[in-house]
């Protein structure tokens, strides 16, 4: 599911959401999957429609734009250090501390659907959610996704 490259921050430390979003766009961009305008479009979108997410506790972040920014399909993860705040996609007046993020880049309008429905139900793995958030290194999150059966 888009995780081939495996494209992923683990316990960064950032200070905020724009923060985050330049780093995970730039490596997206650097890897040639996004175009240059991808970074501006999730800055524009989120402002818009937040993406911050609470399930069972736990703070997640699927920030996207639209597919005509996007030059080949492919999610950038990020395991925050400290948790950074988020507008919740439910309620904008409503602050989420997230921790995990999923930063979707799909070429194609019709992945993003099926690839949030993946998502939700890993959100809802909480098992595989606390091994996200303590994962250290590329070989441990490569082998959380064969088991959650998103790679």
């Amino acid at each position: 599911m888009y995780f081939d490259k495996h494209i992923c921050f683990l316990q960064l430390e950032v200070e905020s959401k724009e923060e985050l979003f330049e780093i995970m766009a730039n490596k997206l961009y650097e890897e040639g999957f996004v175009k240059e305008s991808y970074l501006e479009g999730i800055l524009t979108r989120e402002q818009e429609y937040p993406t911050g997410l609470m399930v069972n506790g736990t703070g997640f972040a699927i920030p996207h734009t639209d597919s005509s920014r996007v030059n080949e399909s492919q999610i950038c993860f990020a395991s925050l250090k400290k948790p950074v705040k988020f507008n919740d996609m439910v309620d904008i007046s409503h602050a989420i501390h997230v921790e995990l993020v999923f930063m979707l880049a799909m070429s194609k309008p019709h992945e993003q659907l099926e690839t949030l429905q993946n998502l939700v139900n890993l959100f809802q793995d909480s098992k595989a959610v606390e091994e996200l958030k303590k994962c250290a290194s590329e070989e441990e999150f490569k082998k959380l996704l064969e088991k959650a059966q998103l790679n």
